[in-house]
């Protein structure tokens, strides 16, 4: 009889060395750790990340039916994203927020994530667990886009467990997160492993939710396309109403979209299709424009450098 498999997690970190958000996501794989679960950590900064050209080398490789690669060859973001798109492990994603947002490590690499999740769609079954750690900012308004930007990358792979943001932190630097804020992180570790123990079709959201959170991200940034009270959730374009209750806002939605958001085989399938109609017209019907506009702006412009 073969040894069964043991159970892992992998924490991606996109912060500092042994910064604030690396150790909140050392003390939830630390209690995975005790509990019996195998656990690795990527440090992003220590590897080579570049960013996303625009090239367009894969969505035309696959609206004409051929191998989806990466254009760019010479850097560790492909390996990163098959560590943590496609093996089998619960995900952990740690990063600072700089500026309202995760930061530009986290960007760069979910902005490549088209030819790994092109040759693996399965991945769309959120069939594994994950949870997201964000460090940063003085007060939570500068901190708004970190859970949403952050659930872009794990709402592809992932059903969500858990999330925590961290605000004042010692700004400059140094290793000083209180433990009540260690705390949090030890019991994200602890709801990411019991997850991971239950079948997916019964793993609920743990973590904290308001009145107005999405039911797939749960997060409570919301975009009104329109007009009120219509609104949709920008990472996971669920459809919602608001209602007031009294002086409380409210969001009551969709439950059939909520079965069908941006980030799942339906939404990703309908997108595809839409790139690939693109693709074809402009192979078709623009492709002469686009040749008389090339003449005109590939040779214009005072480019400088430093």
């Amino acid at each position: 009889m073969t040894e069964a498999k043991k159970k892992k997690i992998v924490g991606l970190s996109c912060g500092r060395k042994n910064g604030n958000s690396e150790v909140l996501l050392k003390e939830a794989l630390m209690v995975a750790e005790e509990q019996g679960v195998e656990t690795e950590i990527i440090r992003a900064h220590e590897l080579r990340v570049k960013p996303c050209l625009g090239c367009q080398a894969c969505t035309t490789a696959m609206s004409k039916g051929k191998e989806v690669r990466c254009a760019i060859k010479d850097d560790d973001v492909p390996w990163i994203l098959e560590k943590t798109m496609v093996e089998d492990c619960a995900l952990i994603v740690s990063f600072p927020v700089y500026h309202l947002r995760a930061n530009g490590y986290l960007m760069s690499i979910y902005d490549r994530i088209l030819p790994v999740l092109l040759n693996n769609m399965w991945v769309l079954k959120k069939e594994r667990v994950g949870a997201i750690i964000s460090v940063g900012g003085q007060k939570c308004s500068w901190t708004s886009l970190a859970l949403s930007t952050a659930n872009i990358f794990v709402q592809h792979t992932r059903t969500l467990v858990d999330q925590m943001q961290v605000i004042n932190v010692n700004p400059k630097g140094a290793i000083l997160v209180e433990e009540k804020e260690l705390e949090r992180a030890r019991e994200l570790g602890r709801r990411v492993v019991k997850a991971m123990s239950m079948p997916i079709e019964e793993v609920k959201y743990m973590g904290d939710d308001k009145d107005v959170s999405c039911p797939v991200c749960h997060c409570n940034v919301l975009s009104v396309p329109q007009r009120l009270p219509e609104v949709y959730c920008p990472v996971c374009w669920v459809k919602g109403v608001v209602t007031l209750d009294g002086d409380k806002m409210k969001v009551k939605w969709d439950e059939e979209s909520a079965k069908r958001p941006r980030f799942s085989f339906y939404g990703i399938t309908e997108t595809f299709q839409e790139i690939k109609g693109l693709q074809m017209r402009y192979f078709t019907e623009d492709i002469e424009r686009a040749k008389k506009l090339e003449k005109k702006y590939v040779g214009w412009g005072n480019f400088v450098k430093p």
